[in-house]
């Protein structure tokens, strides 16, 4: 999940639950002394940042908890580990190499290959 995907993702969970307690925009934005644009903005597919502070008045003013506001199965950004079957050498890639090889992947609809650099055997990469 990207960050963009991310926000939109709260932003719909702030808008359901506040539709849920019979809220306007107008009263949320109110009740947490944010701007009416800054409440629309989060709830809309526009990409609007906020803060942890932010989420966490949100949803005092709405009654419930950040973990209720947050997406119930995000995809969390892991390092991928390669590792070589035949001599067991392993790197883990840091999240920038593993998205650039995603990015090539789905863009070529090929699986990446690497070499290993010991024994120089062939690696399918799984991302």
């Amino acid at each position: 999940m990207n960050d963009i995907q991310l926000y939109n993702e709260i932003g719909k969970n702030i808008k359901k639950a506040r539709r849920s307690l019979g809220i306007t925009q107008e009263k949320l934005a109110e009740i947490t002394n944010y701007s009416l644009s800054f409440i629309a903005n989060i709830e809309s597919n526009t990409y609007q940042t906020f803060s942890v502070s932010a989420i966490n008045n949100i949803a005092k003013a709405l009654n419930t908890s950040i973990t209720n506001l947050l997406p119930k199965n995000p995809i969390i950004d892991e390092p991928l580990v390669i590792k070589c079957l035949k001599c067991n050498y392993n790197i883990t890639l840091p999240t920038e190499l593993d998205k650039l090889l995603n990015n090539i992947q789905e863009m070529t609809n090929k699986k990446i290959r690497l070499t290993c650099p010991i024994c120089h055997q062939k690696i399918n990469v799984d991302i």
